[in-house]
Parts: structure tokens; sequence; C-alpha cells
């Protein structure tokens, strides 16, 4: 019970409250036309039973204050608010616009109530009743704004209904109050109903980005920040098919930093870390296509995902690759092959006639590494050069 009393006094969530006012506008012109035509329909069924001066007031009322309210909305559509600020006038706006409807249908109750005919008042209590019970959808999602139409609606045609002094009249007006009472019931719930499912909403809503974002860094490499081997396996999967499907060729690119142990011994295991996220930062800004993917599939073992090119452009990004990281001019004091750090290149595209799977593309590519290896380093070798073993 405790818990109740203190959600109930928390302040309103101003996300919810704008889309509170956003959806009652978007709703808002079909009440003005529903209570414009109600309105004129009842004036011309009163014409010859009430006074003409009192019909004419009335409708001149209702008229004005449709027009105002339809002025307000259009007020809103350009204006377009986007602040919390300012959605919080247009809400003052919307409540003035229902409590002036409530007075003028109200004033109905006084004015257009026929003292001896029973069907016209019956007609008039009708009419009120249903006008308090449409505008429950429309009204419950803006706090205190059914309040504002119903209360001033129900209360005057209630008490000219007890006011007669017959038991019949007595009891009408009893349960214009009653039914009045249970629409405010409803009316509560509906604005609960409404801020809750929102507020439910919104939290499914950020769960799922939430879920979103975990299942994304599962795929990251925690170490280098680019995708990790079961992004790239899943990417393999994927581009392999639509490769296949559209006709197109698709690369592979397996890469090794050149003497990588040795880089450990001499500089230290935290400068190696250091060594793989530069080197793997910068080859993930060395590409260029968006669908292009570099991914660490191993210690020092990186590979490149090509869709739409084939073996000879494979050839130039990686050439271009390797040329970009010798330009950073990484130190490697004890490598063999340069006195920086360099990469090793193993190349393979689903052109070639002895690759009919991702594990062959694979294969190729790490022969094709292997090879690079072999021949000295610091190097690009394609499968085409070679043959398969």
């Amino acid at each position: 019970m405790e818990n109740r009393g203190h959600q109930s006094s928390a302040p309103p969530d101003p996300g919810i409250l704008v889309l509170q006012i956003a959806q009652s506008f978007r709703q808002l012109p079909i009440s003005l036309i529903v209570n414009l035509a109600n309105g004129l329909i009842l004036v011309a069924v009163l014409w010859n039973a009430v006074p003409a001066p009192a019909l004419l007031i009335w409708s001149g009322l209702l008229i004005a204050v449709t027009g105002a309210r339809f002025l307000t909305l259009r007020a809103f559509r350009n204006a377009a608010p986007r602040t919390e600020s300012e959605h919080v006038v247009w809400t003052r706006y919307f409540l003035a616009g229902a409590c002036a409807a409530g007075v003028v249908w109200g004033a109905s109750g006084i004015l257009l109530f026929h003292p001896s005919s029973f069907p016209h008042q019956v007609l008039l209590a009708f009419v009120l009743g249903g006008m308090v019970a449409g505008a429950v959808p429309l009204l419950s999602s803006v706090s205190h704004a059914y309040r504002c139409f119903a209360i001033p609606a129900v209360v005057p045609i209630s008490i000219r209904m007890m006011l007669v002094g017959d038991q019949i009249h007595l009891v009408m007006g009893l349960m214009i109050a009653i039914f009045g009472l249970a629409m405010l019931a409803t009316s509560a719930q509906v604005h609960r109903l409404f801020r809750d499912s929102e507020k439910l909403r919104r939290e499914l809503f950020s769960s799922t980005e939430v879920a979103q974002a975990l299942e994304y860094l599962v795929r990251l490499d925690s170490l280098t920040g680019i995708p990790n081997r079961r992004l790239f396996e899943e990417e393999l999967g994927k581009e392999w098919a639509r490769a296949k499907r559209d006709n197109e060729p698709l690369s592979l690119i397996m890469v090794d930093i050149d003497h990588f142990k040795e880089y450990n011994d001499h500089y230290g295991h935290p400068a190696g870390d250091l060594c793989l996220v530069e080197v793997a930062q910068a080859m993930h800004h060395a590409l260029s296509r968006p669908g292009d993917v570099v991914a660490r599939i191993g210690g020092e073992e990186f590979a490149f995902l090509l869709p739409k090119t084939g073996l000879s452009g494979a050839i130039s990004v990686a050439e271009q690759i390797r040329e970009h990281v010798l330009s950073l001019n990484f130190p490697h004091e004890a490598s063999p092959v340069a006195r920086q750090v360099t990469l090793s290149f193993g190349v393979s595209s689903s052109e070639l006639v002895s690759v009919s799977s991702p594990a062959d593309l694979i294969r190729a590519s790490d022969v094709a590494l292997y090879e690079a290896k072999r021949c000295g380093r610091n190097q690009v070798v394609a499968t085409q050069k070679m043959a398969l073993s």
C-alpha cells in the first residue's frame, strides 16, 4: 500500500505528458465535428419547443467555442512543439478548450430545458449523457481534461431535473449524477491504462535497445573494439549466400602481424596489446565501403571480408592496407623483417574454381597467408599465384 501511494505522488513522466497531448490534439478534429453536429441537431429538434433567443444564444456559444478550439488545433499543428515546456503550454490550451466545451454543454441543461415537455427533457438528458460518455476516449489521456468537461456538463442538468420536484425527475436527476460519477471513474481508469501502457511500451523499447546493444557488444573484440570471430563467421555465411544468389564475387583477406611473439617478448605484453589496438583501428579506418568488414579472429590474426569484390580488387585493398600500416611507423626493433611493424596478407576469392564453400575460401586465404610468410613476410600473396595442396 505504501508503494502505491508513493507511485501516485511521483511526478509524471515528461515523455508521457508529451505523448498524451500530442495524441489528444490528433483526435480533436473528430470531437469538434461531433460536438458541432450534435449541438445543431439538438437545436433543430428543440426549435419549436424552446424559445428561439435561448437556442440562438446557446448555439452561438457552441459555434464560438468550437471555432476557438479548431483554431487552437491549427496553431498546434503549425507550431509543431518539440520541447517539454512547449507541450505544457499546449496542454493548458487543451484543458481550457475542454472546460469551455463542458460549460457550453452544461448551459444547455439550463437554457434548453423544456419546463413542461418530459420527452424533450429526456432527449436533452440523453444527448448530454452521450456527449459525456463519448468524451472519455478523447479527454482521458490528459490529466484533468475529462473532469473539466464532464462536471460542468452533468451538474446543471442533474440539478435542473431535481428542482422540478416530483419523484420521477428526482430519480432522473440522481441517475444522471450517478452516471456522471461512473464516467469520471471510467475516465480515471482509462487515464491510468494509457499511462501504464505507454510506460510499459517505453520500458520494452528501452530493454530491446539494451538487448540489441548487448548482442552487438558480444560480437566485438573486447581489446581492439573491432568485430570478433563470431561476427566474422556470421557475416561470412550471409555474404557467401548473397554472393551466390546475386552471382557476385566475395573476397577474403587473412592478415597476420609479422613476428608478433618477438614484439611481445621485446616490448612486453601491455605494449603488445597497444600494438594490436593501433593496428586493428588502422585497418578498420582504412576500409572505405560500409559493407566491408575487418575482424580479429585470433591473437595477432585478422580477416577482411570484401563483398562484391573480385580477386584483383582484394589484392589492391590488401596492398593499400599494408602500405597504410607501414606509413604509421610502429617501431618493431625485434623484427628481422623491418624496424617497424609489418603485415603479411593472404588473399582468396569466390571467383576461383577451387573455392566452392566458405570453408574453401578460408582455407585458400590461409594457404596464401602461409606462403606470404614463407616468402619473407611483409607482402601480399593471392591464391591464383599458387596451387592449393
